[in-house]
């Protein structure tokens, strides 16, 4: 392939538990860049979580769109303006939350902090202070918490939320994620995961389209990239739509056996290693 986009995905891609981009890396990443190829972050962090990230890469481009959230935002990097958001229903968001507390967890939407002042809401169902301390210990964002989110979201009106969520135990994951899509069926995406730099199972919900291959078609569509010249690497269940629909999609070697069957190529010698192979022409 003549690759001309490399999208990569942050936690458990990009950086390990310690947030740190290794000299390795960087320079394979940047290597890429100065040879033409575009670099976009993937990712379903929030833009605050992110661009310390991007900064690590010191790829020095102002303006370079982050596919944020799993991709329900887009964000520029320096201005932290939205080009894209892609929010969940608000009667939605709302029984989803409900759900979410009826098992006992706290709901947590995240908005964009650009438009709203605020970057979370959470509802008082659940452990609240477990969930402010194993999710957000880590952080440093703009809080809210509510009885219920449609005390934020009446009658249709309020924030758009982009993503709601909830830290559960890992032995109830999935479980939950299976009870709640067989609940809402195809009213929105429901997934179950492990947010390795937090080590915490999340239970978590976008609208319908809101995926990282709908936001990455929407930023290659302003450079007249095809998805036949975009590269993209991932490590779990919320890539593989991303994995899927590009012309060579790269699954790292501890992602889950459905992340690499989605995938054409198995990272098995690092990141670095493959993004100067792909420069390299390998896998022309």
């Amino acid at each position: 392939m003549n690759c001309r986009m490399l999208a990569l995905d942050v936690d458990g891609t990009l950086v390990g538990p310690d947030n740190v981009v290794t000299p390795e890396i960087r320079a394979a990443v940047r290597r890429a860049d100065e040879s033409g190829i575009q670099i976009r972050l993937a990712t379903g962090r929030s833009y605050s979580e992110t661009i310390g990230i991007w900064e690590q890469l010191g790829l020095g481009r102002p303006s370079q769109p982050m596919i944020l959230i799993g991709g329900a935002l887009i964000s520029e990097t320096d201005t932290q303006r939205a080009l894209y958001h892609k929010p969940m229903a608000p009667d939605v968001a709302c029984r989803f939350a409900d759900a979410l507390g009826a098992a006992g967890y706290c709901a947590m939407a995240i908005v964009d902090a650009w438009r709203y002042d605020v970057e979370y809401y959470l509802t008082e169902h659940g452990d609240l202070a477990d969930a402010r301390e194993r999710w957000f210990g880590q952080m440093d964002v703009k809080l809210a918490s509510v009885a219920a989110m449609s005390d934020v979201l009446v009658n249709g009106d309020g924030p758009d939320v982009l993503r709601i969520s909830a830290v559960v135990n890992q032995t109830d994951g999935p479980g939950l994620a299976d009870d709640l899509k067989n609940q809402f069926g195809d009213e929105i995406n429901v997934c179950s995961i492990l947010a390795p730099n937090y080590n915490v199972w999340i239970v978590e919900a976008h609208a319908v389209k809101a995926n990282k291959r709908t936001a990455l078609q929407y930023v290659a569509q302003a450079t007249g990239t095809p998805l036949s010249q975009i590269a993209a690497v991932g490590d779990d269940v919320n890539d593989i739509s991303m994995l899927s629909g590009v012309a060579l999609g790269v699954a790292m070697p501890q992602a889950p056996e459905s992340v690499i069957a989605s995938a054409d190529h198995v990272a098995d010698d690092g990141l670095a290693e493959f993004v100067n192979q792909l420069v390299d022409g390998k896998f022309d």
